[in-house]
């Protein structure tokens, strides 16, 4: 009896989604796309916490737990290109929740984020980060135009002055002679922390020690911020949760501690700013990015007191989710990108000398006003590197949107391109992994090449040629395009630049390996990578790089 009674909710519970599994193919075959059937989605909030136990599921004979990999929104990082080149540039991701079409063909990838007002974000993957506050990522519409009039303010000309400045004095501050061989888990730790001081000082106005604990804290700005990204999905699903202490496994009381800081150090780097700001006098100097935008915050409050439109400024709430989410992007994947850069150029020496010789032409550090002016805009193959490393490891996940009402929305199938009509409530998630290594790039798609974004003017120039439109877009595009796109690319050259002027980098062998094969081994961990924020290595302490000081030919 008391079986039957515990069985019931589960038996009805496994009845229900079976019903909507079954009706959501059917809706799916219509599509005349190939279809995946999924037990669970991406958006099954219980399956977050619930997927890890599961990884078993990826080892069953006959391709029976192939589903697994498509149960997280960052599969795309793991699959590559996989199962575009198997079933082609569209395809259903079936499930009980809803269907999703995955898809890379540029039209639609046009279509659907180059047209965002129609194509909103769900609020499942919009309100991923709004766990502080509502934010420049997780609203559409007015709702968004007015984030980013505030934000985009912040990041100036003079924000990406700064941000050069700080990201060559830190680098210099790198002890790479101690320490010269780094595994590829140890060059990450190395950029997070490195990424996070450029962050602080730009961003937040703040030279602090961002590993030690001040006064009225019990967690470091690095330790917060760091568990908060490091568990992110077991952030987005319990942080709302009300019970006490005592009620919690260890995991989540820390998660709820680190959380808590973060809003504490936000609170008071915004408290500091807006202080500051009613006493500083409007005279050119150094502005950090929160300053700015705290500035920009109080120019609209001041201008609505003259009219009577809809207040345009952001809350408290609403600064601390932007705080949030520019540290999310701006920390994450600065190091995530250095991750990879600096093995792929490991790997390929002849395209590491390459960028040595632009690196020794224009790299004269003269520590004056315009050296980012004069400097930054020459350096295209750092550049190119970044582009090509991003194209191969990039941060983006499955990024889906919805339409309003019923569109119209090219895809690509066997019998050639034609047009289905989604409906509102069907996702549309881009591909972009799938775009960035489709054979549109040519039959060396999957190769590290950075000269495939530099080209030759008509006076014998090189400059970037990044492809228009949905072919390449890590920052996305169109007018959602991500507000801290320059910023990053800033702190990228300057960073692969300053360590290129002193020192090589060799792929780290094992005793008795020869070059070849630590080469190819190199690879092979660099292509096993996961999605969480931005993409990891799955096994980063079984390659690394070792850096070898060199003499410029010229200064």
């Amino acid at each position: 009896m008391w079986t039957y009674v515990l069985l019931a909710p589960f038996s009805l519970f496994f009845a229900y989604r079976a019903c909507n599994l079954l009706r959501n193919y059917l809706a799916a075959r219509r599509y005349s796309v190939p279809i995946i059937l999924l037990p669970v989605s991406f958006e099954d909030a219980w399956w977050i916490p619930l997927r890890p136990l599961f990884s078993w599921v990826e080892r069953l004979p006959f391709n029976l737990g192939s589903w697994y990999i498509f149960t997280t929104m960052g599969w795309p990082t793991e699959d590559e290109y996989r199962t575009v080149s198997r079933l082609g540039e569209t395809f259903v991701l079936c499930s009980p929740t809803r269907n999703t079409i995955a898809t890379c063909y540029p039209p639609a990838l046009q279509k659907v984020f180059g047209e965002h007002k129609n194509w909103p974000q769900p609020e499942s993957q919009s309100q991923m980060f709004a766990f502080y506050g509502q934010n420049v990522s997780s609203t559409n519409g007015a709702e968004w135009q007015r984030h980013r009039k505030i934000t985009a303010r912040a990041f100036s000309e003079a924000t990406c002055r700064e941000a050069w400045q700080e990201t060559v004095r830190r680098v210099k501050s790198v002890d790479f002679e101690r320490e010269s061989e780094r595994t590829l888990g140890r060059v990450r730790t190395t950029f997070d922390l490195l990424a996070m001081q450029v962050l602080a000082n730009v961003g937040f106005g703040q030279d602090i020690e961002l590993t030690s604990v001040p006064p009225g804290h019990r967690e470091s700005l690095m330790g917060s911020l760091g568990f908060i990204l490091e568990h992110v999905m077991l952030t987005l699903v319990f942080n709302s949760l009300k019970a006490p202490d005592i009620m919690l496994p260890g995991i989540l009381k820390r998660l709820k501690v680190s959380v808590a800081e973060f809003r504490l150090y936000m609170k008071e780097a915004v408290l500091r700013h807006m202080q500051a700001s009613k006493t500083k006098t409007d005279q050119p100097g150094r502005t950090s990015l929160l300053e700015a935008m705290v500035k920009a915050n109080e120019a609209e409050k001041q201008q609505l007191q003259k009219t009577t439109s809809r207040p345009s400024y952001l809350t408290e709430s609403e600064l601390y989710g932007n705080i949030f989410v520019f540290n999310l992007a701006g920390y994450e994947t600065t190091a995530s990108t250095l991750t990879f850069a600096l093995p792929y150029l490991a790997a390929h020496p002849e395209t590491q000398d390459w960028v040595i010789e632009e690196v020794d032409r224009y790299y004269v550090q003269r520590s004056t006003d315009d050296e980012y002016e004069n400097t930054y805009p020459k350096l295209v193959r750092c550049l190119a590197v970044m582009h090509e490393t991003l194209r191969l490891a990039s941060p983006a996940p499955l990024l889906v949107r919805s339409p309003n009402e019923p569109t119209e929305l090219p895809v690509s199938t066997s019998d050639g391109p034609t047009t289905v009509t989604v409906d509102p409530g069907t996702l549309v998630g881009g591909n972009f992994y799938g775009a960035h290594l489709s054979s549109r790039w040519g039959p060396d798609a999957e190769t590290f090449d950075p000269k495939r974004f530099v080209s030759i003017s008509s006076a014998g120039e090189e400059r970037v040629a990044v492809p228009e439109g949905p072919m390449y877009c890590p920052w996305i595009f169109g007018t959602r395009v991500c507000p801290g796109k320059k910023f990053s690319q800033v702190e990228f050259v300057a960073l692969i630049a300053q360590i290129m002027s002193e020192w090589k980098i060799d792929v780290l062998r094992l005793e008795g390996e020869d070059e070849q094969v630590a080469r190819g081994r190199l690879m092979g961990v660099l292509k096993e990578k996961y999605f969480n924020i931005s993409t990891h290595l799955k096994r980063p302490e079984d390659a690394g790089v070792r850096f070898v000081r060199r003499r410029r030919a010229h200064v």
